[in-house]
Order: structure tokens, then sequence, then C-alpha cells
């Protein structure tokens, strides 16, 4: 069997935080506009998974700016997912850029998260006139109070102190030693997808990750779910700092060990970054087995999945290695040699299951509470008990998800 897988203000308005281990938590004024901005584009307005919308913010950010919808720059920067490098870059680029004494936008670093693509710069002069149009500063200087929130609670929140001590036990120092390094957490409440780690300059380092509705809501409530959800997303951009080097060292073991063409579905990853993808995911799902064993299997495993419909379709897989291997070496650069020598040996077999009898051209209705697919192999037994697992912990699902329930065959019943 295969194995399955302001009001007139001139100054510049930051708000940030320091949090332990030289780690800064940030939600800067034109990082923000340009969450904006994007945010109120067509494809902002349509997509529904760009910007995050369900947050009372969202809607205050949609009713203040309404007067400017027509703005030419929308038009100009109404990007698409096809389109992602240039939404992204837009995005993150806006990090480098400030407000200059004359109440206009000048670059300050030379960052570009995106080789290739310089989108806010070439949009500067629409950007201008649509901070005065709009009155953008004045809705930024509004919300201090919840902005300020937001960076004061996100490092507890998000269990950020734990993380990095975790990583620095099992990985060592990251890419940069953290006592002559700066690092920083980006936010903004209007991102829901793209996190990234990127490098500022030579002395800073930044993730920009999304939060939860529930956190940027101001549910104060210690719920757990949300809160390993929240980190998964920084967490998972964090560990890049660690494990980039670490592959960096062992380059040519994984290309001659670890085949792209066998491990990704058109993910746009190339090189390396496939494999540090896959592994910093893994690494995520021991930090919450070491730190939160009641809940690992509910946290971790939706998130496998999720992975795997970005193209890392064998990512349940490799991390069930990857956690086999780390129980052994307690250490994640000692497992990198038997992990890769694994890879070679089982890609030779690994595959994706296919739906059976499919009929994309007749629909019919029918009754959910008694479906059965069938798939174009037997699922793995150990995948089974873990999923069933799941299903008992009582973790809430999200919305549109389903319970599922799982015979040893290539039939499968599934429940709403």
């Amino acid at each position: 069997m295969k194995n399955l897988f302001l009001i007139g203000i001139a100054v510049i308005l930051s708000f940030h935080t320091q949090a332990k281990n030289n780690i800064t938590v940030e939600l800067p004024e034109v990082y923000e506009l340009a969450n904006v901005i994007l945010a109120m584009t067509e494809y902002g307005r349509t997509d529904d998974w760009e910007v995050l919308k369900a947050t009372t913010y969202y809607r205050e950010v949609l009713n203040y700016f309404e007067p400017v919808k027509n703005h030419p720059l929308l038009d100009s920067v109404n990007y698409s997912r096809e389109r992602w490098k240039e939404y992204l870059s837009f995005r993150t680029d806006a990090y480098a850029f400030e407000f200059d004494d004359t109440n206009k936008l000048r670059r300050y670093v030379n960052f570009f998260s995106v080789e290739g693509h310089t989108p806010f710069d070439d949009h500067l002069s629409l950007i201008d006139d649509f901070v005065d149009q709009s009155n953008f500063r004045q809705f930024y200087h509004l919300h201090q109070t919840y902005y300020n929130n937001i960076v004061q609670n996100y490092s507890d929140y998000y269990f950020i102190d734990k993380s990095y001590q975790f990583l620095d036990d099992k990985i060592g120092k990251s890419q940069n030693d953290k006592n002559e390094y700066r690092y920083v957490t980006v936010l903004s409440p209007l991102v829901n997808r793209m996190n990234c780690h990127r490098d500022i300059d030579d002395q800073t380092v930044a993730d920009f990750p999304s939060a939860t509705p529930e956190f940027l809501n101001g549910i104060t409530e210690n719920n757990l779910y949300s809160r390993l959800n929240g980190n998964h997303m920084v967490f998972t951009e964090m560990d890049h700092g660690y494990i980039n080097p670490v592959s960096d060292k062992y380059s040519t073991f994984i290309s001659e060990h670890f085949n792209n063409e066998r491990w990704d579905i058109q993910s746009g990853y190339q090189g390396l970054d496939v494999f540090n993808e896959y592994m910093t995911w893994a690494v995520y799902d021991i930090f919450v087995r070491e730190n939160f064993p009641a809940i690992a299997d509910s946290i971790t495993l939706p998130w496998q999945y999720q992975n795997a419909l970005r193209g890392f379709y064998a990512q349940n897989l490799f991390t069930q290695k990857v956690i086999e291997l780390y129980m052994e070496y307690k250490n994640v650069e000692a497992i990198y040699e038997p992990l890769l020598t694994w890879c070679k040996e089982v890609e030779k077999t690994i595959s994706l299951p296919t739906l059976l009898s499919v009929d994309k051209n007749n629909f019919v209705k029918t009754d959910v509470s008694a479906i059965q697919l069938h798939f174009s192999e037997e699922m793995n037994i150990r995948q089974n008990r873990f999923l069933r697992r799941l299903t008992r912990t009582g973790a809430p699902h999200p919305p549109g998800r389903f319970h599922l329930y799982l015979k040893i065959s290539n039939i499968y019943q599934y429940w709403n």
C-alpha cells in the first residue's frame, strides 16, 4: 500500500512594544495605509481570504473610506490571486516608507520584499493623493487605542517568547544573533493570508503575520485554540530564521535526497524553499506537542491539511517522520540526515489519492448525512486512528469543515 499522506499631524505614528529577547511588535502607519488601500480595492472587497473581514475594524475601514472608493489608485492596485507577488510586494514594501515633515511619503530603507516588483514605489504619487483625499492620517490617529492594545497584548496572547525559547533550545541560534539584530513582528488587523519572513536590512529581521479575529475583536477569554492557531501564523515564519540556515548547511544533501517534483504540487516554491516549508510546519507540530500535549492533535492536524492544500501534499506523512526522529534525537538539526535518507526512499511511492467515479458534469441533490467517498487507494491505518482521535477531542471546527469517521477500507463514510 502506498503512503498517504491624523488629525493633521505631521509626526510619524507607529505603535510598537518591546518584548523579551529583543523582539519588537509594531503596527506601523504606512504598513497600515497599504493594507487599507488593498482592502478598498474590488479584489480586496470580493475575495474571501485576502483581507480579514470578520472584525469590527474592517467595517470601520469600509465606512470611513467610502467617500474615496472611486479614487484612481484603487483601480491601479486592484490585484488578484494570480498577481499575488504584486499584492504582497505592495503591502510589505510599505514597511520601508515613512511620512516626512511635509506629510509626503519617502523611502527610508532599501528593502524590497519580492525581487523584481516595486508597486509601492511605482504608485507613490497616487498614494500621497489618496492619503490627502481620504484623510488617512486622521483615521490612523483615531485608532491609536485599538492599535496600542494589539501590540501590547500580541506577544503574550500568541506565546511569542515561549516560541523563541523553544527554537533557541531545539535548534540553536537563529540566522542572526539576537544581541546584535532587531527582530520585528509587523501587524495589521487587515492581513488574512500570505504571511512572510523577510530581512529588512543588515540589522533587522521581520515577520509579517496575520492574527485571529477573536484577538482583533478584543475577546479576552483564554481560548487556547484561537491562541495556538494565531501562534501558527507567526511561528511558521519566525522559524524560517532557524531552519533556513540549517538547510543551507545541508543544501547539497537535500538536493540529492529530496526531489521537489515528488513532494510538491504547484505550490510556486522552488529549490530549498520546498523542503524548508515542509520543515518549518513540522517543527510547529513539535512545539505544540511539547507544550500543549492535551490538544496537540486537534491543533496540528488541520494545519497539516492546510499545507497540503498549498501544494505540500505529503505534510502529514513528513511530519510524522520528523516527530519520530525528533523523539530519538531531541534536536532538530540532528535529524536532517536520517530524515533526508528516509525522504529519498519514501518519495518513490508517495502519491496523492484521488476520488473515483467523479462526475463533474452532472450534479444532483443528495442527503449529506450519508455520503460515501471512494478513493483510488486505501488509507494508512495509522492515519485513520489519528483522525478518530481528532474527532473525539471536541475541538471547534471552522465553518464548512466536517467531522470524518473513517473505516479501514477504500470507502470512507462522511457525516456533517
